[in-house]
């Protein structure tokens, strides 16, 4: 009698734990973690040096996504073809270096614009395609938490970089907290990566997918990569805004502060909670109820009536998909296109989820500017987190691949 899925999840879990380990903390170091939430505590002292403006400096993030959206399928193909371990660690590396380089500015924008093209160019490689292979490769019955679990990095990132960040400035300046925590990636994600990960599919994505993704003719690639266009967007698009939203409803900013510091918190409880419910339940119908809280909390900001309480329900709606976005997406990619192409698959479809958070907080801004008001762009986030549960609920049961070894034989 075999085991129960929860059983066979929690075997898996004591079997690859190190390997989890690796993934959690080389996800916690990555492009998404240390250059993504340390940005702006940077963000004074860059004024105080060169005298450039906010708006300015945050446009180093706009050139991380373009670049990334650019760049993920080429690495993707990478992966495939020379394995996630080769790639991970090289790209650690190149990441710590190039965002070290930050410290050594000295004015012109283009350079900083520039150093961030390179820490994205160089980074990429240790976003999820990296990881999600390896827990995709090692996980069947506990997928969902296992991917859950080492994507949890970057939310320790979150709650501790930025102070950790202000602490490195006040005692040895900015420059050398840019060498600092750029040391971090190769100090301490290379050797856990080095000793840890080891690829044990990428043999067969060499021999049969040549670093290919799913076919473009199979209708799951466009209702996955739709959905994330919406999503992205969505997501993208509000946060950056909510502090906005709250103040132009009469909350006083303080209390709209800390309304949004519930986003953090509901991303850490959204990411383990939605990997966990994914591997016991049909995963498009936990991706549909999650997609769709967001689109209540556009509904009730929408309205009118906003309330400190009320705000603070919608900036934990809006975390628990912050946080399940992350899981769904290598999860959904998994289930349902063939995994010897999962690595180049993911990158292409993480590719429309970039485009579409590099969309989503200029064009709900936009919204504000040209009508004072953000009800109309809540609205159509609304309808953008509905048409992408609608697309995910139609991507039907999980198909069954013939082993990659027989088709090739």
């Amino acid at each position: 009698m075999s085991p129960p899925p929860t059983a066979e999840a929690w075997t898996e879990l004591r079997r690859n734990w190190r390997l989890l380990a690796a993934c959690t903390i080389g996800f916690g170091m990555s492009l998404s973690g240390i250059p993504f939430y340390t940005l702006g505590v940077f963000v004074d002292p860059l004024h105080a040096a060169f005298g450039w403006s906010v708006g300015q400096i945050q446009l180093g993030l706009t050139i991380s996504y373009l670049t990334t959206m650019t760049v993920l399928p080429a690495v993707g193909w990478l992966a495939d073809r020379f394995g996630v371990r080769a790639v991970g660690l090289t790209s650690l590396t190149l990441l710590g270096l190039a965002f070290m380089c930050l410290g050594l500015q000295r004015g012109p924008l283009w350079a900083f614009y520039l150093n961030w093209f390179c820490i994205s160019l160089f980074g990429t490689g240790t976003l999820a395609i990296t990881w999600t292979r390896a827990i995709t490769d090692a996980f069947q019955a506990g997928r969902g938490l296992a991917l859950g679990l080492s994507l949890l990095g970057t939310g320790v990132i979150g709650i501790f970089g930025p102070p950790a960040t202000r602490a490195l400035i006040d005692a040895v300046g900015w420059r050398w907290a840019y060498a600092c925590l750029g040391a971090a990636p190769i100090a301490i994600a290379v050797p856990t990566t080095l000793l840890f990960l080891r690829d044990t599919g990428a043999h067969i994505a060499r021999r049969t997918a040549k670093g290919l993704p799913a076919r473009l003719s199979d209708p799951r690639m466009w209702l996955i990569g739709g959905a994330f266009i919406f999503i992205a967007g969505g997501v993208s698009g509000l946060i950056p805004n909510l502090i906005k939203v709250f103040t132009t409803e009469g909350i006083p900013r303080t209390d709209a502060v800390l309304a949004t510091s519930v986003v953090g918190l509901f991303v850490v409880i959204g990411r383990v909670a939605c990997g966990a419910l994914v591997d016991r339940f049909w995963a498009p119908a936990v991706a549909a109820i999650f997609v769709l809280a967001p689109a209540l909390a556009c509904v009730l900001l929408a309205g009118g009536l906003v309330r400190p309480a009320t705000a603070v329900l919608a900036c934990a709606l809006i975390g628990l998909t912050a946080g399940a976005e992350f899981d769904l997406l290598p999860f959904l990619v998994g289930r349902f296109l063939p995994l010897e192409r999962y690595t180049a698959s993911l990158a292409v479809l993480s590719s429309c989820f970039y485009l579409g958070a590099a969309a989503g907080g200029p064009a709900i801004a936009s919204f504000y500017d040209r009508l004072g008001s953000y009800s109309v762009g809540l609205w159509t986030a609304a309808a953008l987190f509905t048409g992408a549960a609608v697309a995910l609920l139609l991507l039907g049961p999980y198909p069954t691949f013939e082993p990659a070894g027989e088709r090739a034989s």
